[in-house]
């Protein structure tokens, strides 16, 4: 457990809604993405390398069409890019001088872990388009592979996508989400509920859905769910919490109407996501408590997270 000094009345660094530029950032990345979709013919690519792996998997289902909404529901993509967006995970320093909040205890300023997904998304799509699909073939959530012990799949499943459209989508709600978390938590707790939220994702998908899966979404929204037990966990000592939780329901809300109002979206994987994300915050932390207040006004706040009991418990 950790323990440090904080104002007497901290608030959640604050945070706008999406300025204009970066709603017309999201809308002409989207639509030129779709354009070099087209160009580079990767919708022929992908049919071909999803043909693959139905050969190869034995899964009569298995169809490309699964995944054509990506092709032909920009505005869908825009919607859901929007909805990530009003995270404004831009956020830098400045925000936890204004609130007069130490950047050690309740904001972490650093995002290397959000970088460095967000580069290992973009190599994995490049090493999609030059292998001419055999990496979706090797990793993608096929439940007949997983199945024969392809166990790898519930994780490097999170790490493909269907298309360019697909992975910007990802990319850019990943840049909008997770360097709020990254923040909050810290970089290896972060990590933790990001993997921890990929496997959630693929496992409940396999559980309860037979057709393949890829994509980071489900391990975003688990950066969502964890986002939410930060809020609630906090609610006692921080500022504004009520207005998060509204927000944070909204976004939850609005991209599940989505995934169920259109075809080829794993939802099950969606909720999987939101579940582990939520299980794993809930359990790594962190949990401020206010212990005391010194006498210059400013709280003493100690990290009681359950794993730290767990540990403790365990060494007993």
């Amino acid at each position: 457990m950790g323990s440090a000094a904080v104002p007497s009345n901290p608030t959640f660094p604050r945070r706008v809604g999406p300025s204009t530029t970066r709603i017309i950032t999201s809308a002409t990345a989207l639509r030129l993405g779709n354009s070099l979709h087209r160009r580079l013919c990767l919708s022929s690519l992908l049919r071909s390398s999803f043909k693959n792996i139905c050969l190869y998997a034995g899964h009569p289902a298995f169809k490309l069409g699964s995944f054509d909404l990506l092709h032909g529901s920009q505005n869908l993509l825009a919607i859901t890019c929007l909805s990530f967006s009003l995270f404004n995970g831009d956020g830098n320093r400045k925000n936890s001088k204004e609130t007069g909040m130490s950047p050690g205890l309740l904001v972490f300023n650093d995002r290397k872990w959000t970088n460095l997904l967000l580069a290992i998304n973009i190599l994995a799509y490049i090493a999609q388009v030059g292998t001419q699909g055999q990496l979706l073939s090797w990793g993608a959530k096929i439940n007949r592979l997983i199945d024969k012990g392809e166990i790898w799949r519930l994780i490097s499943s999170s790490f493909l996508h269907a298309n360019l459209g697909h992975l910007l989508v990802n990319c850019y709600s990943l840049n909008s989400v997770g360097p709020v978390i990254e923040k909050t938590s810290g970089s290896k707790r972060y990590i933790a509920v990001y993997m921890i939220s990929a496997a959630a994702s693929s496992t409940f998908s396999y559980w309860f859905s037979k057709a393949p899966a890829i994509g980071a979404s489900g391990a975003i929204f688990g950066l969502v769910g964890s986002y939410a037990v930060y809020v609630l966990r906090h609610r006692s000592i921080l500022k504004g919490t009520e207005g998060k939780l509204k927000y944070i329901a909204r976004v939850i809300a609005l991209n599940m109407t989505i995934g169920l109002l259109s075809q080829g979206i794993d939802n099950w994987g969606h909720m999987g996501g939101l579940v582990g994300g939520a299980a794993a915050s809930w359990l790594l932390g962190p949990a401020w408590k206010l212990e005391s207040v010194r006498n210059d006004g400013r709280g003493v706040l100690t990290d009681k997270a359950p794993i730290f009991s767990l540990i403790k418990w365990r060494k007993t």
